[in-house]
Parts: C-alpha cells; sequence; structure tokens
C-alpha cells in the first residue's frame, strides 16, 4: 500500500486557564499550555501529534515545529517517519527532540487512519488492553488529608488498580503523613507509587525510602536532583524501585541510567523521546537490562492516547500514566478510552489514535486551540 503525501500542516497552540490552588513542589498549575501538530494527507487521511513543553511556554516547541513544517509538504509519511528514524538519534535540543517528537506522533497516526486500523494494532499490539496507573495526588491549597485520601480512593472507584501521588514539597514528616493517609483510605492491595519531583537528597532520602516501603509503596519516582545518577542507583540497590526520567530526551542518558542499574522502570515521554519510534527504542533498550517501561503524560487528549496505544502496543510496559489532574480536552476520546477495568483500558477500533482531530476555538472544558502556523493545503 503506498504511503500517504502530507499536503498541509497545521502548528497549534494549546491553553487552559487553571485555578491556582493545585501545586507541586515546583509549580503552581495557573494555566497548561501545550504544542499541537496536525498533518492532512492526500487520501484525506489526518494525524495529530503533541510535544513536550514547559507548562506554561510552549513558544520554543511551536517554533521550532513552524520551521519544521515546510520541509514536510510533498513527502510521503514513511520517508518522514524513516528520517525522523535518523533525526531523534542526534544531539538534538529539547524544542526539537519535542518537534521532531510530535511529528513522528501524527505521522504515525495519520499512517494508521489511512489503513484504517487504530494506533495499537497498527504497532503490533495483540489486544488493545493498556494498564495503566492513576496519577494525581498533588497538592492543593484548599485540600487536606483527607481530600487527598478521598482523591485517591475515587481512582479505585472508577477501576483502577495502581494510584500515584506527589511528594516533596513538606518536611519528610509532613509528606510521610500524607502517604500514611492514603495508604490507610486505599487500603493494602492496591499499588501505591510516589513522585518526589527531584526533591530529595541523599543520604536522607535512604530514611525516607524506608518509611516508604514499610507503609507498601512499590515504586519512586525521581527522588533526587534528575542528574543524580549515583544517587538513584544507591536508592535503587537500597530496595525502592526508582522510576526515572520523564524530561528527557538523548538516549545516551537513558543508557547511562540503565547501565548505572539506576532505574526500577525506564521512564520516558512520547512527546520528547522521539515518539513511537523513540519510545520504542527506549522500551527495546530496557527489556535488554530486564528493565520494565513506564511512559509518562501530563498534557491533552493527544498525548494521553498515544501513550495508552503505546502501551497496549508494548509487553514490556508496566504501566502507564493516565492523568486525573491534566485531563484536558478529554472530550476528544472515544467513551472507551476513558473507561478503566481493574486496572486496565481496553482501546477500541476506531482508526489511529481513535480521538477527534483537534481544531481552532473554545472547549467546553475551558481549553482554547489558536491556529500558530499553516501551510500547504491544510484544512
Amino acid at each position: 500500500m503506498t504511503a500517504p503525501r502530507i499536503i498541509g500542516v497545521q502548528v497549534l497552540a494549546f491553553h487552559r486557564q487553571l485555578d491556582g490552588r493545585a501545586w507541586n513542589p515546583t509549580f503552581r498549575w495557573h494555566e497548561r499550555r501545550a504544542p499541537l501538530v496536525v498533518v492532512h494527507t492526500d487520501t484525506g487521511a489526518v494525524g495529530v501529534g503533541e510535544g513536550w513543553s514547559a507548562p506554561s511556554d510552549p513558544a520554543p516547541v511551536l517554533a521550532a515545529l513552524a520551521t519544521l513544517a515546510p520541509s514536510l509538504i510533498g513527502r510521503d509519511v514513511q520517508a518522514v517517519l524513516d528520517d525522523l528514524h535518523a533525526d531523534t538519534q542526534a544531539a538534538l535540543t529539547v524544542p526539537h527532540a519535542s518537534a521532531l517528537s510530535a511529528v513522528d506522533m501524527a505521522c504515525h497516526d495519520a499512517q494508521a487512519r489511512s489503513q484504517g486500523l487504530p494506533l495499537w494494532r497498527f504497532l503490533g499490539g495483540p489486544t488493545g488492553q493498556a494498564r495503566v496507573y492513576a496519577s494525581g495526588g498533588l497538592y492543593r491549597d484548599d485540600g487536606d488529608e483527607a481530600a487527598l485520601a478521598a482523591e485517591m480512593t475515587g481512582y479505585l472507584a472508577q477501576g483502577h488498580r495502581a494510584v500515584k501521588m506527589k511528594i516533596g514539597a513538606l518536611s519528610m514528616a509532613e509528606d510521610l503523613a500524607r502517604v500514611r493517609a492514603v495508604r490507610a483510605a486505599i487500603g493494602p492491595e492496591a499499588v501505591l507509587w510516589a513522585d518526589a519531583v527531584n526533591q530529595w537528597c541523599l543520604p536522607g532520602a535512604l530514611e525516607g525510602c524506608d518509611a516508604l516501603r514499610a507503609m507498601g509503596v512499590s515504586a519512586l519516582q525521581a527522588p533526587v536532583p534528575f542528574d543524580d545518577v549515583a544517587g538513584m542507583a544507591r536508592i535503587q540497590a537500597h530496595g525502592l524501585p526508582v522510576v526515572a526520567t520523564e524530561a528527557e530526551h538523548r538516549p545516551a542518558v537513558f543508557a547511562a541510567l540503565l547501565d548505572a542499574r539506576a532505574v526500577g522502570y525506564l521512564q520516558f515521554c512520547l512527546g520528547l523521546c522521539g515518539g513511537f519510534a523513540g519510545a520504542a527504542r527506549l522500551d527495546d533498550l530496557a527489556r535488554t537490562y530486564g528493565v520494565q517501561s513506564t511512559p509518562q503524560t501530563y498534557s491533552t487528549a493527544v498525548m494521553q492516547a498515544a501513550t495508552l496505544h503505546f502501551a497496549a502496543a508494548r509487553g514490556n510496559v508496566v504501566r502507564a500514566e493516565w492523568h486525573g489532574f491534566h485531563d484536558h480536552l478529554r472530550a476528544l476520546m472515544p467513551a472507551p478510552m476513558t473507561r478503566v477495568q481493574d486496572g486496565v483500558i481496553t482501546l477500541g477500533d476506531e482508526p489511529g489514535l481513535g480521538i477527534a482531530v483537534p481544531q481552532p476555538g473554545q472547549y467546553a472544558d475551558g481549553s482554547q486551540i489558536d491556529l500558530y502556523h499553516s501551510c500547504g493545503h491544510a484544512s
């Protein structure tokens, strides 16, 4: 089958205003912005992708996408994907890596839609089932431990069997009290992960890990500064599996983490690490070390859908992130993609990502999408 040819590209700027009452150790959520790209093909198939960006500053990625877009016009989708494979292996800036990742995502989506296949099947997945964990448990100005516990038990009521919460912004004693409240509420059987957002330092972190392990926390994301590979290796060897590292795109850094035995679960974002192709390479690499992977997302339905399809296609993925707080544009998702049963989302047979392609305009959840750049015959 001849690959569809790209005839138009749109770069879209997503924005949603938030109330500012939720926060983590490094950022207060007044807004979420994100860069999107849509490719139009001569077969009528359309593909959408999303790039990773700083939460409130997608401008560098939007500019990189606008620079890249004209070079895509007139090329068939498979040729673009072949070139992206080489480009994403090179040393790149974060905006460039993010832009290439978004284009990879959009081209895979267009390819699968042109063949009438859901992306999980196009990628070789057997059943369309994605194991997930519910990500939330942020700090809130108007919340206490009871409210936090209610949030986490709410995820279990939705069908989740694994949850993740934030720590690292308060004193060790206060954060451990939050974890204790959550564990008491969700019971002993639910899987509980914690995310310290790179805030802990050794040697005190080891004592914190002992306390977390005693409360049944089975993995700790970003326990120490992102470049402290030795620190992560010490925590990993100490007996609490480390999850890292979501804001990285360089293959050599992921390889170094694995070489140092610094991670129990390799974490990456499809919108930064090279899209579906880059994530597959990292997942393959992790498997050679006997390490499972866990793709990360905290943005719009585009990235969330891509993460679910990837998880459904890859047997080495332990769980994919399903975000309870960052639910932006979730109305674009078909109903099956939002249902969780016994910790699993069973994706449908809708072609490609299976979501409605975002369009410029205002959305019911308060989101706004603006056209940043357009070239070719985009409509």
